[in-house]
């Protein structure tokens, strides 16, 4: 399965274009008075839309569950020239898949993937998926919640179904 939420990302290009326009505007407006030389102000608007941005996550997301591997990518293609900073990626094979569960906060979403590392101990791996739709988030959690129960299902057939 595939899910890809780059749908609503034209969307959020116009929001950047204005966020763009309001911390000009900020910035000249509020250092007009001729002292470029001090400290530069702008306005809790514009501080309190970049924050609002950086706490809501990277916008585009895509899953893959096809072969034997799950890959887990977000991104900020308006950003990709910083690199790290605006891509998330992670890939591991599914049968090390231990557990998943979305943690929801206001106006954003989080999902945590527990992963079996080679010494039994567990890793965690953490992607925002606040852009996501309601469809594709039920997609996601029907394709992980699958990928689950062949895990256990491989798990009991291979203990020759003791525990």
């Amino acid at each position: 399965m595939r899910i890809n939420s780059n749908r609503g990302f034209k969307f959020l290009n116009l929001i950047y274009i204005l966020c763009a326009f309001s911390i000009l505007f900020d910035f000249l407006i509020l250092n007009i008075d001729g002292s470029w030389r001090g400290v530069y102000k702008t306005s809790p608007y514009a501080i309190g839309i970049l924050i609002f941005l950086i706490y809501r996550g990277l916008p585009v997301f895509s899953y893959d569950s096809d072969g034997e591997v799950l890959n887990f990518t977000a991104s900020e293609p308006n950003l990709s020239s910083l690199g790290g900073i605006a891509r998330t990626h992670f890939e591991f094979p599914k049968r090390k898949l231990h557990s998943f569960r979305i943690n929801r906060y206001p106006l954003r979403k989080v999902l945590v993937v527990k992963i079996t590392s080679k010494s039994g101990t567990f890793k965690k791996q953490t992607v925002a998926i606040s852009y996501l739709k309601k469809r594709d988030l039920k997609d996601l959690k029907k394709s992980l919640n699958g990928v689950l129960a062949r895990n256990k299902e491989r798990a009991k057939n291979n203990n020759g179904g003791r525990k």
